[in-house]
C-alpha cells in the first residue's frame, strides 16, 4: 500500500442505512456468494491510496458485517441520518466532524462508495485519484454515457398524440454513431477535496470532471430488477472468482 497520491491523504465513506424501500435489506442481501456491501469494501480496501475505510451505518446488523469484512464502523449513525430526508452530504459531514472532533484527524480528500454500485473494481477507484490529481479540479464523478436514451433518440407529444423531436436533430439523426456523445451520472466514484465538499455541499459543481465507466459498470442497485442484473453481469465477467 502506497497509502496517500501526491502526499494527499483519503478517507473513503460507505453510507448504508438499514431501511430500503426498493429491495429490503439490499445492503447485506448476499451477491455472487457475498453481502452487497462487501463488494465495495473489499475494493476500497485493497486501494493503493485510501488511508481508512469506514461504513456509515444506522444498523448494528450492517456494522457487524462491515466489521467482517475489514471496514472501520466507529460509530453507529443517529437516527436523525437514516430517514428519507437525510441527504449524502449529512452523512459524510457527521463522519467528517466524527474523525476530526474525536480522533483529531483530518484528511486532505473524501471519497464516496455507494454499496448500491458493487460493479465498482479497485482499478476504478485508483485511476479516478490519479485522474483527479493529475487535473486542476476539486471534484471528480462517475459518469456513463448515453444510449438508447440520447436525446438525439428522443421524442415528446402534444395534445393529439403527433409527435416531434425534443431536439431539433432527433427524428433525423438515425444512426447511434452520428449522434454527439451525452452522459449521464452514476454512482461508481465520488471524490472531493474535503475543504471544497465541506463548503459547497456537493460534489457537483464548476471544478467536477467526470470519470466515465461503461454501461455495464453503471448499473446501480435500487430493486429487484437491478440486483437480478447485476448478479448476471457478475457471472458473466467472472466477478465471484
Amino acid at each position: 500500500r502506497i497509502l496517500m497520491y501526491k502526499d494527499k491523504t483519503f478517507l473513503a465513506i460507505i453510507p448504508a442505512r438499514g431501511g430500503s424501500k426498493g429491495l429490503p435489506g439490499k445492503n447485506i442481501k448476499h451477491l455472487c456468494g457475498k453481502h452487497l456491501i462487501a463488494w465495495s469494501i473489499e475494493p476500497g480496501l485493497k486501494s493503493k491510496y485510501i488511508d481508512e475505510l469506514i461504513v456509515s451505518t444506522d444498523y448494528q446488523e450492517i456494522a457487524d458485517i462491515s466489521k467482517k469484512y475489514g471496514a472501520n464502523t466507529p460509530f453507529i449513525r443517529p437516527e436523525y441520518l437514516a430517514s428519507d430526508s437525510a441527504t449524502s452530504f449529512d452523512t459524510i459531514k457527521h463522519a467528517i466532524d466524527y474523525y476530526k472532533n474525536t480522533l483529531n484527524k483530518e484528511f486532505d480528500y473524501i471519497i464516496l462508495l455507494e454499496p448500491t454500485s458493487p460493479l465498482r473494481k479497485v482499478e476504478d477507484i485508483d485511476n479516478a485519484v490519479e485522474c483527479l490529481l493529475d487535473s486542476t479540479a476539486d471534484s471528480i464523478v462517475g459518469i456513463s454515457k448515453t444510449e438508447d436514451q440520447n436525446p438525439a433518440f428522443l421524442i415528446k407529444k402534444d395534445s393529439k398524440n403527433f409527435i416531434t423531436g425534443y431536439e431539433d436533430e432527433a427524428m433525423t439523426v438515425l444512426r447511434r454513431q452520428d449522434t454527439k456523445s451525452v452522459y449521464f451520472f452514476e454512482g461508481t466514484i465520488y471524490i472531493s477535496k474535503t475543504k471544497i465538499l465541506l463548503n459547497k455541499k456537493t460534489f457537483f459543481h464548476e471544478k467536477t470532471i467526470g470519470f466515465e465507466v461503461p454501461k455495464y459498470k453503471s448499473i446501480e442497485i435500487d430493486d429487484m430488477v437491478d440486483f437480478v442484473m447485476v448478479e448476471a453481469i457478475m457471472k458473466y465477467k467472472g466477478y465471484e472468482k
